[in-house]
């Protein structure tokens, strides 16, 4: 889906979402609404994805917004020090690590995003 592409709740389920395609209401977030969600933008969640997912909503919850970028590059090469770092976390997301895991994890667009 492309940015100028209207945005509209995945098939078979009712949500509202905000202007960037965001849920308007976290509360109603599910594992199955960001599978969804991640299918109408052309991706697949797989654990990668999935273990971005959950660091950004445990980060979010813990701390109020959502963690920088630097922090999940830092996280994702302890989870693996080997192949961890920006290179996969963008390979994950190529539109944005953090933004994309905002999305699908019920968070709102972090402010600094542009």
């Amino acid at each position: 889906m492309t940015e100028n592409a209207p945005k509209r709740p995945p098939r078979g389920v009712r949500v509202e979402l905000d202007g960037d395609g965001h849920l308007a209401d976290g509360r109603c977030w599910s594992p199955d609404i960001a599978r969804q969600l991640a299918l109408a933008d052309g991706i697949e969640l797989e654990k990668g994805h999935w273990w971005l997912i959950e660091f950004v909503r445990e980060y979010h919850e813990r701390y109020g917004n959502p963690p920088l970028m630097r922090t999940l590059v830092a996280a994702s090469k302890q989870l693996d020090p080997e192949n961890g770092g920006s290179r996969w976390l963008y390979r994950l997301f190529p539109d944005g690590p953090v933004r994309l895991a905002c999305k699908y994890g019920g968070l709102p667009k972090p402010d600094w995003c542009l």
